[in-house]
């Protein structure tokens, strides 16, 4: 490829980024009131956490239950703190805070 076919192709695509970008701000009065959006934007966020969770837990190698234990605590807290507060960036920060310190025997368990 000439340098012309690459400069085009980086415009191509820093077009498409901007408008996926921009398409939600533009759009907002026409999506704002859909029901469709209303329930993902009710129900994505948690589904978004789920499926967090559950590819850090299936990342690990478990050889024997204790394998995985500094993330199935910081799994418990974060959802005791969800459960208990409903502030998601204190669950996630207390939790990553929790299994930081357990990885790194900061906690003594």
């Amino acid at each position: 490829m000439s340098d012309f076919e690459y400069l085009l192709a980086a415009l191509i695509m820093g077009g498409v980024t901007f408008s996926l970008r921009a398409f939600p701000f533009l759009a907002r009065g026409f999506i704002a009131h859909h029901h469709r959006i209303q329930v993902l934007g009710r129900r994505l966020p948690v589904a978004m956490m789920v499926l967090l969770t559950l590819y850090a837990m299936g990342v690990h190698n478990w050889h024997a239950p204790a394998d995985g234990k500094a993330q199935v605590i910081a799994v418990v807290v974060v959802a005791g703190l969800q459960l208990w507060r409903r502030q998601a960036l204190t669950s996630i920060l207390t939790g990553t805070l929790v299994y930081m310190s357990l990885v790194n025997g900061w906690l003594g368990l």
